[in-house]
């Protein structure tokens, strides 16, 4: 895999001296050099330099990352933050078999430079960990796979031959969630502090100092309501709870 390091403007992904990618966010540019032998390999080639390059440009200078799902129910967006292992794709899709709208699974992108809090993701796509066949039924039988053997094993699935599931590439976001399901003592949705929030938001910024306080500025304008936290034990409770958040806004 490649070695990336961020350099003020510059970003460089190294995998050896005939593949690498040197990225100049100041200059919105990429060179990317690779072998024979690395085209060769589509599943390395998308994953670790078409699209982390694409997403490294989205990511520094047209919008803000943020680590979270998101769904949508009748016109209400929610993001679902937590670090890996949170539930957030597992969530996201059974809000999505109950009725809800499928945004993204794992990388929600906040537009810069709007008030509506505009969140753009990859609807057409979910990745979920080998557990999840104990979930959802039509996981079961999938390839695990693991991208470019050094990622986690995963079972990736293509919503959009999948006629119950209703998907949008943007949602409005109107409500914060972390997710906890460890230590889970009661089930309730509580405040989240949202100095917390912000600062694990925060962590994801990289680039040019004017693009990154653009980018706090966003963070601050989603955090402007706070921030709430889901814990939960069990998946219909979970995907109930949300249900009243988004009918209700409590």
């Amino acid at each position: 895999p490649p070695l990336c390091r961020v350099q003020q403007h510059l970003v460089t992904s190294i995998a050896d001296a005939k593949n690498y990618t040197i990225t100049d966010l100041a200059q919105g540019f990429s060179s990317m050099w690779l072998t024979q032998g690395a085209v060769a390999h589509p599943n390395y080639l998308r994953y670790f330099f078409l699209e982390s390059t694409a997403l490294c440009h989205l990511s520094t200078s047209h919008t803000t990352a943020i680590h979270a799902a998101c769904v949508e129910f009748e016109g209400t967006g929610i993001l679902l933050c937590g670090d890996s292992g949170a539930g957030k794709s597992s969530l996201a899709y059974a809000c999505a078999r109950a009725g809800w709208t499928f945004v993204t699974d794992d990388g929600s992108f906040l537009v810069n430079n709007r008030r509506d809090r505009l969140v753009v993701g990859n609807c057409n796509h979910a990745r979920f960990r080998p557990s999840a066949v104990e979930l959802f039924s039509e996981l079961r039988g999938r390839e695990i796979t693991q991208r470019a053997l050094v990622s986690k094993p995963s079972i990736e699935l293509s919503t959009t031959p999948l006629r119950n599931i209703a998907v949008s590439p943007t949602s409005h976001v109107n409500h914060v969630v972390f997710l906890n399901r460890l230590q889970v003592k009661r089930q309730e949705l509580v405040r989240f502090p949202t100095e917390v929030a912000k600062y694990s938001m925060v962590q994801m910024l990289y680039g040019i100092e004017a693009t990154q306080s653009i980018q706090r500025g966003m963070i601050d304008s989603l955090l402007d309501d706070g921030a709430l936290e889901l814990r939960y034990t069990e998946l219909d409770w979970a995907v109930n709870r949300l249900t009243r958040l988004a009918d209700e806004g409590r």
